[in-house]
């Protein structure tokens, strides 16, 4: 019997073996990485440190690159047995590092003391094969998730030349204050001191600017609360007739505490308010009355104080010309609603109509 054939073959089988091995370690490796989950940062400071947080454990680290990206994949699996899972994805921005938190439905993540963190809206479905993007462009972060490799399209830079753009494509929100200029005659003031001038036809009222300011919180685009002050110029009335003359002025101010709905389009917030304001108001009328032969003239002041609770209502829009400052303008109707502050009867019960132009400026960071 010859050997021939039987080294030809056993030399076949030890080629088929490193054939083989070869095979399957590429099979291997490519089962363990479409088993682990990536998450990919978009529009990070370059330099930034970039942390995956996995339910609750720390499990990848990245620095991001000069053109804002940067990869990381998770160590190893959330899942377990299990092939998919429900989860709610945070990211928290501290100081230099930001950190991408994906927790499963019925868990909380981990504190972010000293951090700003912000939900992702949304609950999604995590796989082993899944890709996360996380754009962190905005103070609202947005993700897109696709189960498998991410397109070629999602991963461009922002740029051509890689520089991150300008940090403002959507209202803010936060802590902003604001201060403007409000035509306090605008169809209103004039109402309230109508019982100045009676029935004397020679009697006018004079305009008056006001200046309002105050604090505004965004809970989120959406939904917020403000507190402001309203403080009017003083406003004058003149008038006289036969054998007499007059002037009467109204000074105060307005406290307003109001909560606010937005709609926001990019730089530019459409906003609703409704709440309360809290008004003082000191009215003050100087009447001279000429001598006659029958009876003596002189000079009368008579003074009043009302205050009182009443309604705000109104809206407007404001624009963010850079990621801290904004314009806006609004059309408040509040109410002056009071009884006079004292034994006296006066009591006020008007609406005004406002019409504010102002800046805002928006505290702390972006």
């Amino acid at each position: 019997m010859s050997l021939m054939p039987l080294r030809v073959q056993t030399c076949m089988t030890m080629l088929r073996r490193p054939i083989a091995l070869s095979a399957a370690l590429h099979l291997m490796i490519g089962v363990s990485l479409v088993s682990a989950q990536t998450v990919v940062v978009r529009n990070a400071p370059p330099q930034a440190t970039i942390e995956f947080v996995l339910n609750g454990s720390v499990t990848a680290t990245a620095t991001v690159g000069a053109d804002g990206f940067a990869t990381l994949t998770a160590t190893k699996s959330a899942l377990g047995d299990r092939e998919m899972m429900d989860v709610f994805v945070w990211v928290d921005e501290c100081g230099s590092t930001r950190r991408v938190t994906i927790m499963n439905r019925v868990e909380q993540p981990p504190p972010a003391e000293g951090c700003r963190r912000s939900q992702v809206p949304g609950l999604f479905l995590l796989q082993r094969i899944s890709t996360i993007l996380v754009d962190i462009e905005t103070g609202s972060p947005t993700i897109r998730l696709r189960q498998g490799q991410l397109p070629e399209e999602w991963l461009r830079p922002p740029t051509p030349s890689g520089a991150k753009p300008p940090r403002i494509s959507i209202a803010p929100r936060g802590a902003i204050l604001f201060g403007g200029a409000e035509t306090a005659g605008f169809g209103g003031f004039g109402g309230v001191l109508d019982p100045a001038c009676g029935d004397v036809t020679g009697c006018s009222a004079g305009r008056a600017i006001s200046f309002a300011g105050g604090l505004t919180y965004w809970f989120s685009q959406y939904v917020g609360a403000e507190a402001s002050y309203v403080r009017p110029s003083r406003i004058n009335v003149d008038g006289s007739g036969d054998r007499f003359r007059f002037d009467s002025d109204m000074d105060g101010g307005l406290v307003v505490f109001a909560a606010k709905g937005g709609f926001p389009i990019g730089r530019v917030r459409l906003f609703g308010t409704g709440g309360v304001d809290r008004h003082r108001a000191t009215f003050t009328t100087h009447e001279t009355i000429d001598d006659t032969t029958t009876i003596p003239g002189g000079t009368t002041t008579l003074q009043w104080r009302t205050e009182g609770w009443a309604l705000v209502f109104g809206g407007g829009v404001e624009v963010w010309l850079t990621s801290s400052i904004g314009i806006y303008g609004e059309v408040s109707r509040l109410g002056l609603k009071g009884v006079e502050d004292g034994v006296g009867e006066a009591e006020t019960d008007e609406m005004i109509t406002a019409l504010v132009i102002g800046g805002r400026y928006r505290l702390g960071r972006r």
